[in-house]
């Protein structure tokens, strides 16, 4: 019994020994090899960096939808305009914003001013209101376009995804056009800054042009352009708006 009980003793004491160096053993170690290690930190930088630039970039599209609507102008390549006891002036701007904003700009006012200059220099300036805003509508059997009134001038709202172009009517009470040339400005007055936006222009009004307002009574409007040919009485260097001859 004695021997069999040290047997088993030293059979136990053998394999203690044999998992003792089983564990002590090198090649049996867990060793993180130096290219996981490389890998392991260059996945954190880039997990690191994208966060950021995500934060970044949701911080800068909050920003920007909380700025205000830079609105542009841009006048029309033509004006319509009659007169009789009064001078009738149709302007139809285009109001736009580049700007991604969940803000509206608001144009509170519109106002415009003729200056006459040259040789009528010293003639009267007329006083123009704004009158109302409308719309125009062609007439495929007469052949010709018709005004019809929409709205009092009530203001305009512009966003980016909601442009603006109104047809506003300009009213100058008891004035009339004499020959010449006018400097013209378009001044919009926004709710949000107290500078107005201002847009200005030309106007050449001819012998001729009296002749047809004269013909056509207070109710029958003319078009002038900027962007007339050379052979029909335009010139690049003015960008005036002038009365197309009639034949």
């Amino acid at each position: 019994m004695a021997q069999q009980y040290t047997t088993r003793g030293v059979a136990s004491a053998q394999d203690e020994t044999v998992n003792t160096a089983s564990r002590d053993t090198p090649g049996t170690r867990v060793r993180h090899h130096p290219r996981a290690r490389r890998f392991e930190s260059v996945h954190l930088w880039i997990t690191t960096a994208t966060g950021l630039v995500a934060l970044v970039v949701s911080l800068y599209n909050f920003a920007e939808l909380q700025r205000e609507p830079d609105i542009d102008v841009t006048l029309p390549h033509l004006v319509r305009i009659s007169q009789d006891k009064d001078v009738w002036l149709y302007l139809q701007p285009t109001l736009s914003t580049r700007i991604k904003t969940q803000e509206v700009e608001v144009v509170m006012n519109a106002e415009l001013r003729l200056k006459p200059t040259g040789p009528i220099a010293n003639s009267s300036k007329p006083e123009f209101f704004w009158d109302e805003t409308g719309t125009w509508t062609y007439g495929l059997k007469a052949n010709e376009l018709s005004y019809q009134r929409v709205a009092d001038p009530v203001p305009l709202l512009v966003s980016q995804d909601k442009p603006q172009q109104p047809t506003i009517l300009f009213n100058a009470i008891a004035w009339n056009f004499q020959p010449g040339r006018y400097e013209g400005t378009l001044r919009l007055h926004r709710a949000s800054r107290p500078e107005p936006l201002v847009s200005r222009f030309c106007l050449d009004i001819s012998e001729q042009a009296l002749k047809q307002f004269q013909s056509g009574g207070q109710r029958r409007f003319f078009s002038f352009r900027d962007d007339l040919p050379a052979s029909a009485g335009g010139s690049r260097s003015s960008g005036c708006y002038r009365l197309p001859p009639f034949d």
